[in-house]
């Protein structure tokens, strides 16, 4: 038995504002038939006594440790810019006056 029609797949499809043809509608019942089908079958699986799992690994958020190490100075940064200006970058603008 099917679980979505034909006719099912044309009612979402007006509500979605969708123009599908009816090879593509009988096309879509299909798939999403078979989509249903298979939710169906995973939701039968007992699964009463099984604890729930947000996330099956134990390492999450691995990074590596927060170390002060030499960096470049403003000056550094700045010496290979095409332009600065007061201690920054200096970009062309790109929006007009206003935005």
């Amino acid at each position: 038995m099917s679980q979505i029609s034909r006719d099912d797949v044309a009612h979402l499809a007006r509500l979605a504002r969708l123009a599908l043809t009816d090879a593509e509608l009988d096309g879509f019942a299909g798939q999403l038939d078979a989509i249903l089908t298979h939710v169906s079958t995973i939701q039968a699986v007992d699964v009463a006594g099984v604890e729930a799992t947000d996330n099956p690994l134990k390492d999450v958020n691995v990074t590596r440790p927060d170390e002060i190490v030499p960096c470049l100075s403003q000056a550094e940064a700045l010496a290979a810019a095409p332009r600065a200006e007061d201690g920054r970058f200096a970009v062309p603008q790109i929006l007009g006056e206003g935005q």
